[in-house]
């Protein structure tokens, strides 16, 4: 049996052939022979754009970022929420996500086992590395507070510190200079835990998090300072400073797993969901693996958003969008 694919709307091509697709292809070989098609049975595809909707088949909508799928317009998704629909939707944890996700998690699991030497190793305070400009402007407001008490090396874009000015290659290498690692998320929704609590524990650090208020139904409070509950910067600075001036109880936070149940996470690694998901769907052919329904209202929404995506590709829409987007800030004032 010939099962065509066709894989679209990733945030760069790389990460689509070397992760995703490769994990579609081991997925799907148990059936079939796996072809790449224009003409797909089976679309897989991110939300960086809206290519996907050109093509009437089979849609698998696969999500890292702060978004909610709409089953509207996808038949079937994969993300990181807390959620449950029928057969449609996969939860699949960050640290369990194609590629490097598994690398790091794999290191996360062991982070409880570094040597006294790593430890002591350690004679920076804190790392931070961000490039994303547009997030909570808690995660800034939290980097210059915490400078104040000590200094913060910085190697990403944004607020970078160091003699050269650019970002840091090795982010592992850089982290592990330090005892902490300002670990705050872009925004703050449940279930929107990506790969920076993740990096810090792999780098054998103590996490300052913020973010994903469920955070702690996964991972260990004992191993990272969450920050979740502080109203203010300075009440974070006070968290991180009860840890820099207590070294014992620095050590033992880094000795503590980084998982709260780690064995379920080994076993979740070892039986890859991702794949046994992605072969449940092509398993029940073209037709029978549908779920979105071709009746009226349902229809006229698909059809309404392929026309807003075609008129978002013309040249002229997006000055016309930050010009509507200027007024309206304008307005707010």
């Amino acid at each position: 049996m010939q099962i065509k694919i066709k894989l679209v709307d990733f945030y760069r091509e790389e990460y689509r052939d070397r992760d995703f697709e490769g994990e579609v292809r081991k997925a799907l070989e148990p059936l079939g022979e796996v072809v790449l098609s224009d003409e797909p049975d089976f679309l897989f595809c991110s939300c960086f754009g809206k290519q996907a909707l050109r093509y009437d088949c089979t849609r698998v909508l696969y999500i890292a970022e702060n978004l909610r799928p709409n089953f509207n317009l996808y038949d079937y998704a994969i993300g990181n929420d807390w959620l449950t629909y029928e057969d449609r939707f996969l939860r699949l944890p960050w640290y369990n996500f194609p590629g490097w996700a598994r690398e790091r998690t794999r290191l996360a699991l062991k982070k409880h086992e570094v040597s006294q030497e790593e430890l002591e190793s350690k004679k920076k305070f804190c790392s931070f590395v961000v490039s994303n400009y547009g997030a909570n402007p808690r995660r800034e407001q939290t980097f210059e507070a915490l400078s104040a008490y000590k200094r913060v090396e910085s190697g990403g874009r944004s607020r970078n510190n160091q003699p050269d000015g650019k970002p840091v290659e090795d982010k592992l290498a850089f982290l592990r200079q330090c005892r902490f690692n300002l670990a705050f998320e872009n925004a703050s929704t449940a279930g929107y835990c990506t790969e920076k609590i993740v990096d810090a524990f792999a780098a054998a650090t103590v996490p300052i998090y913020w973010g994903d208020p469920a955070v702690e139904r996964i991972y260990n409070p004992e191993a990272f300072i969450n920050c979740n509950d502080c109203k203010t910067p300075q009440q974070v600075v006070e968290k991180v400073r009860a840890v820099e001036e207590d070294p014992q109880r620095w050590q033992y936070m880094l000795r503590q797993p980084a998982f709260l149940h780690p064995e379920q996470v080994e076993r979740e690694l070892n039986e890859d969901p991702l794949a046994e998901f992605i072969r449940y769907i092509a398993a029940q052919g073209p037709e029978k693996s549908r779920r979105r329904s071709p009746d009226f209202w349902q229809k006229n929404n698909e059809d309404k958003e392929r026309q807003m995506a075609k008129l978002a590709d013309m040249w002229w829409f997006r000055y016309y969008a930050k010009g509507e987007r200027y007024l309206w800030r304008r307005r707010k004032k």
